[in-house]
């Protein structure tokens, strides 16, 4: 036994490759192959595969020193073979790979020295072998044939009689064989290579007629190579029979890239088919040779699948010695190509072969053949069929075919066997001088055959061809194709010569098919050496471009066409003799175009002519097609366009008229006449002046809302910012483009470019600030950032994309042109300016009002809201002339503000004004352009301690006429990154760009000391009431700008590397709030509902992980509490333990939230970092739980609502090595779990989600917190410490009829439209939806720095001015804007409050005024008549002493469930109200179809704060408990969380400030003697906080309130101001709604 020899060869580069500047992914050393992956990542696992082989040769580079030629591939493989064959083995050599990979190379190679191929090898070498052997005891013969194996059909290419499909049989011991199959007897070298030259030009010559090509056959030659041996001793004749099988396999295809239909589909298919074959009987092979003995046998091998592998049966894994070169291809295009051909390779070589000396082969074949013989007879002669010896008797055979006809199936199974083996037998009978002259005589069959066909052969017999005849008269034939002219040659014989069809009755002498041609067509007649053409039947033929229709003589080279398709040349070779002889040749050359062309001409068509007449007929019709299809698409456009406006006309009229059909009453629809009037038009309007103008402030609101429009603006031009990168990429610019959100504020205005159109004469509030979706073009190369409009980013692509074309255009050896350019010839750059904006600050002007002076600390922020230094400027009013000495630079310049109307604000209107520089005692004026007047009341908001000053409050120095001088004073810049060389400061006022006035540039030492400026700037203006109006609220704006000292990358983490983070709450969370883990049940996650919401509910959730204990109970796991985790907790678990999930939900009791039970856990994402990078769809690791029943738990004390589930968690069937596996030191797992739960009332379930982290340690391992300090805290021990706490908000919205939810708006995205070269971006993706998010975010970052400037303005103001210590509130009241959110309108409030405080008067109600009263209010708070049982108060005893009484204002406030309606957030304040409202009786209400859909839930998790206002201990004091309790409490704004004590990690209570209401009377204390005592009263229960210290009272009430710390500071200090600052005394009863 021996294995296959496996040798692999690698090929040069083709033409098709170098074009394509491939790489070279094969190397060899010995005999190891490796190919590289070009996709794969360097050192990894796929970067490089390796296989071993019997031989690997380097055929890549000729220049190289291990390069294999084709002598060295003969040398190693077909010497070893032919010893082999003369040894008396089988032998098989085949080449395997794909088209063009270098097979036929290999095995056929040239016909120059050196480059033949092993079948030439061998052949030469086995005739010199016999040539060289001396012993006349020994004779050899030798015997080829040659098949081809095209679409599983078998054909004798030596034997052109045998034109059909030769059948394939398998004899026991023969093996696979082909009947009929001619075997050629050959003599010498020369006989073997011209059998192979006359087989492939019969391929050839068979595959025009029959539309076959050799590229989709296998071809097989065998050589049978027979040793005759005379033993003198015993004087017998041994015979060694040997069989060399050289296969060339036909390259395999794809159908996708050959496009291949029909015909030739199906050819492609066969090929595949048989190649796919060979390959699966390789597999198997190898497979059975790596098996041991006993399953051999049932391992089964597709041999017959396919007429390849039938016929190399014996070659492969049989009796033969096997070698199979497999040739590949070194380019990188096609790797995967080449690494399958390497795998086949690989496994081709672990097939063992049987190989046996094939020795007396004939005498035992013949003997057993008989014996078959007689068997047969026998069989057939029971059967009555007698049959004579001789297969070529003819009676004999008309008797067997009369015998079959009478006989059975088995009868003629046995006739067919008797003929197969009398065929066999005759053929090892017949002898040596036989088989010469079977031959010869097949030889001279193919000749005529040849002579039929048109090839003919030369009188020595070598070779064949095409070629011109001395004597004989002949056509030849021309085509389209000049490699297809002149390879067929038809001979007009003596007489008449036939041409037709094959249809014709009378065999014709030449045959043609195709259309126009006639079964009997035409004659040629030879008489007298004269050449006459006959036409027949009305055939269509022409000669020299004329139809003829009686006899022509032909002359020699005249053209001749039968047919439309049929095209000739005559010649006469004796007449062509006689032309030359007398030199009237023509030089012309006459060919297909030259026939085609004299055709038309003769038939009078002139071909140019009629070709420019199509063109002009096209031309004209396409130009009116054009004109019908744009005139047809304008009519379109107008009429979408129309519809548009009327829909949204409709919708507009639809709007406003059930605006106003809602204030109808139904006595206004009685009258019959009125009914198809629409109110819009005809109606009067009833509304009111109030309802006017809240319909005006509704419209204002909800006119500027841009989400929408931003969303088209983002997604719709997203596949241009793709393109535009994608060309950046290809063309090696250091260029990137992102979208980004711009909006014109006082610290990022918008440029000029960019700044939208406002039209004037539309009543529009142009106060209001736009966002506009721009292009941020980050230029690399110069360290720059550019803006561009998407109008400027189109205008830009379409000069990208020329550029493209004419860089895909250009030759590699053209002069490239300048495309470093910055000025304008290259679209991908701008002009950067030298110097860069480092921020703005904003200075206000309102103390020139008093006049005193101010010295500013105002932040210099930039664009995106990041501090980057500080300026000081002082601002003061010049009220004397002042002719000190001044350091640095004075100037002077003088303005005017002109009164203008609002409808001329912005044109182009302006006044020349005077501008006096001071300088070395000269006096220069320069004319100002006017400044443009800004509205007052633009929506800035109004800072300044004297925006209510009246006219005739105007102070002396602002008399109106009167001139005015200011001074602003430019200090110094504090905290300028050091990467700003030069740095200068411009200010101006605001709206007024093109203009200002700048300081002198000032080196950057980057030593951390000061810039000083020192610039003086005196300002003369004569004062107007615009001035005034400005000088009130409107700022000052300053820019400072630096020149970089070098230029860096543009990174923008680098320039901002030295500023300020902000503050960790103005940060988004550390790992977001994650979306819920898609349900195996409820499918896709349903769109969000947009509905009112009915109820809000703060949900306290508790997870648990609980282990299976010792003691066969559930233990949770412990639990490492930190704010420093991503998930506020860390659970410590153990490998290989069963566990379950156990989740707590705690609320309070609320009529609408009642849980059925959960329907489903669900368990993904599991990771090893916090966020989720993964698909949905292709997360494997999400697991649905097997559940528990929930049910409700019941705790003495706390009547709280707790509902708890458990679900059993196997987290092996996760199939995550990250769940199996001990936890590596430092590594977190992370997984999401979401639950859903079923609510009453509710059509849709409630999901609870939740990040989860944890640690899994070994089986038997201690766990412990890993940090010293909750280690020795000891709270791990306690189980209910070991739990992690989620905050909630439960949401239940209405539910929508059907038809009145309102249908999510989808927009066109285009961001996943594929444009070229989108490959290349590596991930790259354009911004979304998060843009929006992000760029809010950024907004109020700046707004709140712009609060803060404006505030710490007014407070300076303030303390200068002194109004801090006067009661003079209402004159010069502040206000602030509502983005103040944890202080807002803090002064009108404490307004409000006095009013209220101050009136002592209590106004009695009647009861039908009560009753309204409480109408008004359940209407406002949307809730039914509720009933309300009689509650008695409880004793509440002090922990310090015993409280006798307690107010009833006290105790129903606080301690009882009927004040929910009175202290709820809700509450409507009416003016003038101070007593409580009585409880109204009600009924209870009846119970409700738990069918019924009223509600869709929604619930969010609640990131908690991270900054910690006030935490320590209190005493505390619930409804429905008997006293107090001493509870750890912590303020994390807007929660309040209570915890049991110190070192309880876990919140066991929540108090949501948003929703709750704080409650603080010194009378109260008074009565109930409870000192240090406020009360937090939410909704659904109120609480009773008392201090352990006097002192920490107003701390705790700041950290709760700051607004109501503040004002009961501000009230102590009005009423003891020598002690008013710990004096909380004389306070009144102060309530403030947090809400």
């Amino acid at each position: 036994m021996s294995s296959v020899k496996v040798a692999v060869r690698v090929r040069p580069f083709n033409n098709r490759e170098i074009s394509r500047e491939c790489k070279c992914i094969i190397q060899m050393s010995g005999n190891t192959t490796a190919i590289t992956n070009p996709k794969a990542e360097p050192n990894t696992k796929d970067a490089q595969k390796s296989f071993n082989f019997d031989y690997s040769y380097w055929s890549h580079d000729e220049t190289d020193a291990a390069f294999s030629s084709q002598l060295i591939v003969y040398k190693d493989i077909g010497e070893e073979m032919l010893q082999h064959s003369f040894d008396g083995y089988n032998v098989c050599i085949f080449a395997y790979g794909q088209t063009g990979a270098g097979k036929s190379y290999t095995m056929m190679g040239k016909q120059e020295d050196g480059q033949e191929g092993i079948i030439p090898q061998i052949c030469k070498d086995l005739f010199t072998r016999i040539r060289n052997n001396n012993s006349p005891d020994v004779k050899y013969s030798v015997e080829v044939s040659y098949m081809e194996i095209y679409c599983e059909r078998v054909r004798d290419l030596l034997n052109p009689k045998n034109k059909g499909n030769l059948r394939v049989r398998e004899h026991p011991l023969l093996g696979p064989y082909v009947e009929d199959l001619s075997k050629l007897a050959v003599m010498s070298y020369q006989d073997i290579h011209d059998l192979i030259d006359e087989g492939n030009k019969a391929r050839t010559v068979a595959a025009t007629n029959m539309n076959e090509t050799s590229s989709r056959s296998h071809a097989v030659f065998t050589i049978f190579f027979t040793q005759q041996r005379l033993d003198e001793t015993t004087q017998l004749t041994t015979e060694k029979v040997s069989k060399i099988s050289l296969v060339d396999l036909a390259g395999s295809e794809r159908a996708d890239s050959t496009g291949a239909k029909g015909t030739r589909l199906k050819e492609g298919a066969n090929i595949n088919k048989s190649l796919t074959t060979l390959g699966k009987v390789i597999s198997a092979l190898a497979e059975i040779a790596t098996k041991n003995k006993k399953s051999k046998k049932a391992d089964f091998i597709p041999y017959r699948d396919s007429v390849l592998t039938w016929l190399l049966r014996e070659n492969l894994g049989g009796n033969s010695k096997t070698a199979m070169i497999a040739a590949i291809s070194p380019a990188d295009i096609n790797y995967d190509e080449t690494l399958s051909t390497l795998r086949y390779a690989d496994r081709a070589k672990q097939i063992v072969c049987k190989a046996i000396v094939n020795e007396d082969a004939n005498a035992k074949l013949i003997r057993e053949l008989k014996e078959e013989i007689q068997k047969l007879r026998e069989l057939l002669k029971q059967e009555g069929i007698e049959v004579h010896e001789g297969v070529c008797d003819t009676k004999n055979n008309r008797e067997m075919e009369r015998a079959r006809s009478q006989s059975t199936s088995l009868a003629e199974e046995a006739v067919d066997q008797l003929q197969a083996s009398e065929k066999l037998i005759a053929e090892l009978n017949e002898t040596w001088e036989e088989k010469l002259k079977k031959t010869e005589a097949i030889r001279i069959q193919r000749e005529a055959v040849f002579a039929e066909m048109g090839v003919a052969v030369k009188e020595d017999g070598d070779t064949v061809g095409v070629f011109s005849p001395k004597c004989t008269p002949h056509l030849v034939n021309l085509n389209e194709d000049p490699f297809m002219s002149e390879c067929l040659i038809y001979y007009i014989k003596e007489g008449l010569t036939r041409i037709g069809s094959d249809q014709a009755n009378i065999p014709q002498d030449i045959q043609l098919c195709g259309l126009h041609i006639k079964p009997e067509h035409c004659v040629f007649e030879n008489k007298d050496n004269r050449i006459t053409l006959v036409p027949l039947n009305g055939a269509l033929i022409y000669v020299n471009g004329r139809e003829i229709t009686e006899p022509e003589q032909l002359k020699t080279a005249s053209r001749v066409i039968l047919g439309k398709n049929h095209v000739f040349r005559f010649t006469h070779p004796e007449e062509a003799r006689e032309l030359r002889e007398k030199n009237m040749i023509t030089s012309e050359h006459v060919d297909w175009n030259f026939a085609q062309i004299e055709l038309l001409e003769k038939q009078g068509v002139d071909l140019k002519a009629e070709m420019e007449k199509k063109l002009v007929t096209l031309e004209e019709q396409y130009r009116k097609e054009k004109e019908t299809a744009d005139q047809l698409f304008e009519e379109q456009r107008k009429n979408y366009e129309a519809r548009i406006d009327a829909l949204q006309k409709q919708v507009e009229e639809q709007s406003m008229t059930m605006s106003m059909y809602s204030s109808y009453t139904p006595e206004d629809f009685n009258n019959e006449d009125d009914i198809f009037v629409n109110p819009l038009f005809d109606a009067e309007c009833n509304w009111t002046e109030k309802e006017f103008e809240l319909a005006a402030l509704a419209w204002r609101k909800w006119k500027h809302h841009q989400f929408t429009s931003l969303r088209d603006d983002l997604w719709g031009n997203a596949i241009f910012l793709k393109e535009a990168n994608a060309i950046s990429v290809e063309l090696k610019k250091k260029v990137q483009f992102q979208f980004t959100l711009l909006t014109d504020t006082l610290y990022s205005p918008l440029p000029a470019d960019l700044r939208p159109v406002i039209d004037y004469d539309q009543d529009e509030d142009v106060g209001i600030p736009r966002t506009i979706v721009a292009v941020e073009v980050q230029d690399i190369k110069n360290g720059a950032t550019h803006y561009w409009s998407l109008d400027k980013l189109r205008q830009r692509l379409e000069l990208m994309r020329e550029m493209y074309h004419n860089e895909a255009e250009m030759s590699p050896t053209s002069p490239d042109y300048n495309v470093e350019s910055l000025t304008g010839g290259d679209p991908f750059y701008d002009r950067f300016p030298w110097f860069r904006m480092v921020g703005r600050g904003f200075v206000y002007l309102s103390n020139l009002l008093y006049p005193i002076t101010l010295i500013h600390k105002v932040a210099i922020v930039s664009e995106k809201g990041d501090v980057r230094g500080y300026l000081k400027v002082a601002v003061q009013a010049v009220m004397d002339e002042d002719n000190s000495d001044q350091v640095g630079v004075r100037q002077s310049a003088r303005i005017a503000f002109e009164t203008t109307p609002k409808n001329i604000l912005d044109r182009n209107i302006r006044n020349m004004e005077d501008r006096i520089v001071e300088g070395q005692n000269n006096i220069d004026p320069i004319k100002l352009d006017e400044l443009i007047e800004c509205d007052a009341d633009s929506g800035r908001g109004d800072s300044s301690v004297s925006s209510d000053l009246k006219e005739e409050e105007i102070p002396e120095h602002l008399l109106i006429g009167k001139e005015f001088t200011f001074r602003v004073t430019v200090l110094q810049a504090v905290g300028i990154s050091q990467e700003y060389a030069d740095v200068f400061c411009q200010f101006n006022f605001l709206h007024r760009y093109d203009e200002a006035f700048s300081t002198e540039p000032v080196k950057n030492t980057g030593k951390g000391t000061p810039l000083g400026f020192y610039h003086v700037q005196n300002i003369t203006v004569t004062t107007t009431k615009s001035f005034i109006e400005y000088i009130k609220s409107q700022p000052i704006v300053f820019e400072v700008f630096g020149h970089y000292q070098q230029h860096p990358l543009h990174k923008d983490a680098k320039l901002e590397g030295n500023v300020r983070q902000p503050p960790r709450r103005m940060l988004p969370p550390s790992i977001p709030i994650s979306q819920p883990v898609r349900s195996t049940k409820f499918g896709a996650l349903p769109s969000p509902c947009t509905a009112h919401i009915h109820a809000k509910a703060d949900v306290l959730v508790w997870f648990e992980i609980c282990e299976l204990a010792p003691s066969g109970e559930y233990v949770p796991a412990v639990v490492e509490h930190s704010d420093d985790f991503p998930c506020r907790g860390l659970f410590l678990l153990h490998q290989g333990i069963q566990r379950r999930i156990r989740i707590t939900i705690v609320h309070d009791p609320a009529a609408e939230i009642k849980w059925r039970d959960v329907r489903e856990l669900v368990v993904g994402r599991i990771r090893n970092t916090p966020e989720s990078d993964e698909d949905e769809d292709n997360d494997n690791s999400v697991l649905s739980l097997g559940l528990f029943p929930g049910d409700y738990l019941e705790i003495p004390g706390d009547d709280r609502v707790m509902f708890r589930f458990e679900a059993a968690w196997d987290s092996s069937l996760h199939n995550s090595p990250l769940l199996n596996r001990v936890t590596a030191q430092g590594e977190q797992i992370f997984m999401t779990i979401s639950a859903y739960l079923e609510l009453e009332n509710c059509g849709r379930p409630a999901i609870i989600t939740k990040d989860l982290s944890m640690v899994i340690y070994g089986r038997d391992a201690r766990t412990g917190p890993r940090s010293l300090k909750h280690l020795f805290s000891g709270s791990y021990r306690n189980t209910e410490a070991n739990r992690l706490s989620g905050v909630y908000e439960l949401l239940l919205r209405r539910a929508s009829e059907a038809g009145v939810q309102r249908r999510q708006r989808r927009v066109l995205d285009t961001s996943t439209t594929y444009v070229r070269g989108e490959e290349n971006l590596h991930g790259w993706r354009p911004r979304g939806d998060s843009l929006i998010f992000d760029h809010q975010w950024e907004l109020e970052k700046l707004t709140r720095l712009e609060e803060v400037e404006r505030v710490r303005h007014t407070l300076l103001l303030r303390e200068r001015l002194g109004l801090d210590r006067t009661l003079n509130y209402n004159k010069y009241r502040l206000e602030y804007t509502k983005n103040e959110k944890e202080a807002c309108n803090m002064v009108a409030k404490n307004n409000n409050i006095n009013a209220l405080a101050n009136n002592d008067t209590i106004v009695e109600y009647s009861d039908r005024e009560r009753e309204l009263l409480m109408r008004c209010i359940r209407l406002i708070q949307g809730r039914h008549r509720d009933s309300s049982n009689n509650v008695k108060d409880n004793d509440v005893a002090s922990p310090s002493e015993e409280v006798t009484e307690m107010s009833t204002s006290m105790i129903s406030s606080i301690m009882s469930n009927n004040s929910i309606e009175l202290c709820s957030p809700e509450r409507v304040v009416i003016p003038g109200e101070c007593a409580p409202f009585p409880p109204m009786p009600v009924s209870p209400p009846g119970p409700r179809d738990p069918e019924l859909v009223l509600y869709v839930p929604d619930m969010e998790e609640i990131r908690i704060s991270p900054v910690i206002a006030r935490k320590g201990y209190l005493n505390v004091l619930e409804h429905k408990t008997q006293g107090w309790k001493k509870r750890w409490v912590s303020v994390r704004r807007p929660y309040v969380f209570i915890f049991r004590d110190e070192k309880d990690p876990v919140e066991r209570a929540l108090i949501n400030l948003a929703t709750a209401q704080v409650e603080y009377s010194e009378d109260q204390h008074s009565s109930v003697r409870l000192p240090n005592t406020f009360s937090v009263v939410s909704k659904h229960r109120g609480y009773l906080l008392q201090t352990l210290h006097e002192k920490e009272v107003h701390d705790w009430l700041y950290a709760i309130n700051p607004l109501l710390a503040g004002q009961i500071r501000s009230k102590s200090a009005r009423c003891n101001p020598q002690n008013g600052n710990n004096d909380l005394t004389t306070s009144k009863e102060v309530t403030v709604n947090l809400k």
